[in-house]
């Protein structure tokens, strides 16, 4: 299996979008309420990718098994109150299960470090949510601190998130 790293384009959003919502699916089960996650919305996620992908400012690459996309990552400035000092966050970073261990993720995060660098970044924060403890150690594996918790509403569900700053950003581009 040889995986491939390139540009989210226009002609990818459809696509994206469902792996994105799939992503959610098997990676939020437990953590977010079943009907949420069963009513996710294709059409919102295109629309929500039709405007990360027309944002010069927002980097996106996406990782494709034989042309299919298994996983992405999107970057790009620091949404305020995303985590005092921060400069540049991961917006989102999402590997289809079935692809999980693989170093797909890691990849992905290097190639964010590589992008926020070149864009005279400092440091890369990512929210995830509590208890998504997958998560939390991949990050924590990667470089990152722990960080700032909060909390944001779904659904009418309270849920706790926690941040990992990347203060290593060349090392974590110069990830393999």
């Amino acid at each position: 299996m040889s995986i491939a790293f390139d540009e989210l384009t226009p002609a990818d959003v459809e696509e994206i979008a469902r792996v994105h919502i799939q992503c959610w699916q098997e990676s939020y089960a437990g953590l977010l309420p079943d009907e949420f996650l069963k009513n996710l919305s294709i059409d919102e996620k295109i629309a929500q990718w039709r405007q990360t992908v027309s944002d010069p400012l927002v980097f996106t690459r996406v990782a494709r098994d034989a042309r299919r996309i298994v996983g992405f990552v999107s970057c790009g400035a620091a949404r305020e109150g995303a985590a005092k000092g921060a400069d540049g966050e991961i917006l989102a970073i999402d590997i289809v299960k079935a692809y999980h261990g693989r170093r797909i993720g890691r990849s992905l995060m290097a190639a964010a470090a590589r992008f926020w660098l070149s864009k005279g970044g400092r440091n890369l924060v990512v929210l995830s949510m509590a208890g998504n403890n997958q998560a939390a150690a991949f990050y924590k594996a990667l470089g990152g601190l722990r960080v700032d918790e909060g909390s944001f509403e779904i659904a009418g569900t309270r849920i706790d998130d926690t941040g990992h700053l990347f203060n290593n950003l060349a090392e974590l581009a110069a990830l393999p």
